[in-house]
């Protein structure tokens, strides 16, 4: 593999699980730079510190089925070399919006109502960018299978799942059976971690009940806490020998954006950002039925995740997501959906004044949203 072929596949990996899965592969770069000359890696470092760029920028990742069209999970991530921190914004996946072609209204058939792969992937950043405010540089999709192969092909990850998750979907092929405890997690028992948010027929237990009420925001935060953990396990040198075929991989299973300049210019300065330095944050609102279907109706607020303060979209967007371009751009006023049960949307701009989020009723599915509104899995 030549040097260039592969600073662009770190690159784009960079994209991927910087602001998806964690910073782990531009770390394994960044940690042997006293590799010998044989290593194709310092001749790498040495072009990436070569070009510098001091202007925050946005990701969008989306992780997704490419049988479905639906993603499963979205979210936006700032890296500001400046301030040396990431910020990420997980988006509901049944945010309620408005789609071309008649599409069911939420967020996670953005990517197929736009054409799927780079249209997709493209019309699903300018719905989130009207809908947040923030200035979109850089789409990266990923499929859930290739997340699961990666986690495989890395050994796994250990996690304190923190209570028995049983639940089953034959029609969906979702099967989860995680036992409570600390443990080491294949890339098929990390699937299961974080698609789950419900068991079956709402059998909770106590315990259960402790860590989830069956929304998408507690899986959300589950998923902010496994990001994390993977992150710091492998930040290792010892994880070296695996990075080429892993990048090989990711490489093949990635829509991106991202040029090999685009990447030189954003890479220079991410050594210096501890994996902990990342700030948490989703879009507030509550879960609603609307025609007989499930979805979270955004209210104008973004929601910090550590101190659970709301605050109006604009204030959290000029301090943790600024950008000064991008390839999706606000245009006019953000969609904010109404409140009333009904068809009808109204275009306003998000409010100005502090809320706490409240959710009324829970979406009661595991698995992808359905595109019939029916709130079936």
């Amino acid at each position: 593999m030549n040097t260039r072929k592969f600073t662009y596949i770190i690159t784009i990996v960079v994209g991927l699980f910087l602001f998806g899965m964690g910073t782990v592969f531009l770390y394994y770069a960044n940690s042997i730079t006293g590799a010998d000359g044989s290593n194709a890696v310092p001749a790498i470092l040495e072009g990436l510190n070569a070009t510098t760029n001091k202007e925050p920028m946005n990701f969008f990742l989306l992780v997704g089925d490419k049988s479905s069209g639906n993603t499963d999970s979205m979210l936006v991530a700032n890296y500001n070399p400046e301030k040396k921190q990431i910020s990420i914004v997980t988006i509901p996946r049944d945010t309620k919006v408005k789609l071309k072609n008649n599409i069911l209204p939420k967020i996670n058939a953005a990517y197929a109502a736009g054409g799927r792969n780079h249209e997709g992937a493209r019309y699903a950043a300018e719905i989130v960018s009207n809908l947040t405010g923030i200035n979109i540089n850089y789409y990266v999709h990923i499929n859930i299978s290739a997340i699961k192969k990666i986690t495989d092909m890395l050994g796994g990850v250990y996690f304190d799942v923190p209570v028995d998750m049983k639940y089953d979907d034959p029609s969906q092929n979702l099967h989860i059976n995680l036992k409570k405890g600390y443990q080491l997690l294949d890339g098929d028992k990390v699937e299961q971690l974080l698609r789950f948010r419900k068991p079956n027929g709402d059998r909770y237990t106590k315990e259960l009940k402790e860590f989830y009420d069956g929304s998408d925001i507690k899986r959300t935060e589950m998923q902010m806490k496994f990001i994390k953990e993977f992150i710091k396990q492998k930040l290792k040198v010892q994880n070296i020998p695996k990075l080429n075929p892993v990048l090989n991989y990711a490489f093949q299973n990635v829509i991106t954006n991202m040029t090999l300049s685009d990447a030189l210019k954003m890479t220079s300065g991410l050594i210096s950002i501890s994996p902990d330095n990342f700030n948490s944050f989703r879009l507030d609102g509550e879960d609603k039925v609307i025609n007989k279907g499930w979805y979270y109706v955004y209210n104008g607020n973004i929601i910090n995740i550590e101190t659970k303060e709301s605050l109006p979209a604009a204030d959290i967007v000029n301090e943790y997501f600024y950008s000064a371009n991008g390839i999706a751009i606000p245009s006019g006023e953000l969609y904010v959906p109404t409140e009333s049960n009904d068809d009808e949307d109204e275009v306003k701009a998000p409010s100005t004044s502090k809320k706490t989020p409240a959710i009324k009723k829970q979406n009661p599915s595991n698995t992808d949203t359905d595109t019939k509104g029916t709130s079936k899995g």
